[in-house]
């Protein structure tokens, strides 16, 4: 065998590999973008019954070990997805619900310890919680008293659903469904249907639930 025909049988084969890993990526590409049209068609649904039921969350919000917040009503219920190029395609860059736990109640905290303030903070953030600050200082001698806040104690919550098109997995981000926490699983596109989401569902108006189960790379991250 010449040398020419040794560069055309590897070529041949480049190509023939190059082809089979293109036909995964389109199947896995299909399947994540099923899963993702799937969730909307769920959210948009679930949306629309909770936003008339205004289910109470089973959730005690803690934003410090004094100041606890319960009872809140689930309201403004939203699905909303976002569209990307890939391959010349467009296919989800993600689906997302929100909603919001509220209480309606202003709250005024005080913290005179830094770290303390940092945590208040990085969970007002974390909620979306827009928060009113104040520095307080001793009028005489201009030392460091105390960090004043003020705000609305109506906290964010939220299911994100961003696909991975190659290799047709989907990985969710669910933030404040247990306090002030975000917890990332991940499943095979496949799995997202009916039976997977009720369990988001019943997970999110605090009713007992197997959605985590069968997940990978779980990770919870409190705030």
């Amino acid at each position: 065998m010449g040398f020419l025909d040794d560069l055309k049988r590897q070529a041949e084969a480049a190509r023939a590999q190059q082809s089979s890993h293109a036909g995964s990526h389109e199947r896995n590409s299909m399947l994540a973008d099923s899963a993702c049209n799937t969730a909307l068609r769920y959210f948009t649904t679930l949306a629309q019954q909770l936003n008339v039921l205004h289910p109470t969350s089973k959730i005690t919000y803690r934003l410090d070990n004094r100041n606890l917040c319960a009872n809140l009503k689930l309201c403004e219920f939203k699905a909303d997805s976002r569209l990307k190029k890939l391959r010349n395609a467009d296919v989800y860059d993600y689906v997302v619900l929100r909603c919001t736990a509220k209480s309606g109640q202003t709250l005024r905290m005080a913290k005179d310890f830094p770290p303390d303030s940092e945590k208040l903070e990085a969970r007002l953030r974390q909620a979306g919680v827009p928060f009113e600050v104040e520095q307080v200082r001793n009028p005489e001698t201009g030392k460091y008293l105390e960090t004043r806040y003020e705000f609305v104690a109506d906290f964010g919550v939220s299911a994100r659903i961003t696909p991975d098109h190659d290799s047709g997995w989907v990985s969710f981000r669910l933030t404040n469904f247990d306090g002030f926490e975000t917890v990332t699983v991940d499943f095979p596109a496949i799995e997202i249907g009916g039976a997977r989401l009720d369990e988001l569902a019943r997970w999110l108006v605090g009713e007992p639930n197997a959605f985590l189960q069968g997940g990978q790379n779980l990770r919870r991250i409190e705030v």
